[in-house]
C-alpha cells in the first residue's frame, strides 16, 4: 500500500546504483596476485571453492577447539551464518524450481509429466 511519502518523495536510483556482485578471481595484470593465476584458477574450478576450502579449515579448527576444549563464539556464530544462507538459499532454489515446473507444465504438459517421473 502506497502512503503519502511514496507519491512526495519518490526514490530515485542513479545507474549503476543497485545491488553489486563480485566475482573474487585472480586478475591478470595485479601486483598483488602470489603465485601463479592458472593453478588457482584450476584450484577453483577443479577441486575446491574459496568457500569449500575455508569451510573446511573451519571444520578443523572446530575439531580442535572441541578436542582442547576451547571455546570460540565467533567462529561458532560464523559457522551457524554460513549454514544459515545455506539452508536459505536452498529454500529459494526449492521455490525458483516449483514455479518453473509449473510454468512448464502449462507450456509443455508432457514435458511436465517427463520431469516430475524421473524418480
Amino acid at each position: 500500500m502506497l502512503s503519502p511519502f511514496d507519491i512526495w518523495s519518490p526514490t530515485f536510483h542513479a545507474p549503476f546504483s543497485g545491488d553489486v556482485t563480485q566475482e573474487i578471481t585472480p586478475r591478470v595484470f595485479s601486483p598483488d596476485i602470489k603465485g601463479s593465476m592458472g593453478i588457482e584458477n584450476r584450484i577453483q574450478t577443479q577441486v575446491a571453492s574459496y568457500g569449500t576450502q575455508l569451510g573446511k579449515i573451519l571444520e578443523a579448527l572446530m575439531v580442535l577447539a572441541d578436542k582442547d576444549k576451547t571455546a570460540l563464539p565467533e567462529i561458532e556464530k560464523l559457522i551457524a551464518d554460513i549454514e544459515a544462507v545455506k539452508a536459505d538459499a536452498k529454500e529459494v532454489l526449492r521455490e525458483e524450481a516449483i514455479a518453473a515446473l509449473a510454468r512448464l507444465e502449462k507450456v509443455d504438459p508432457e514435458a511436465h509429466a517427463d520431469l516430475v517421473n524421473l524418480r
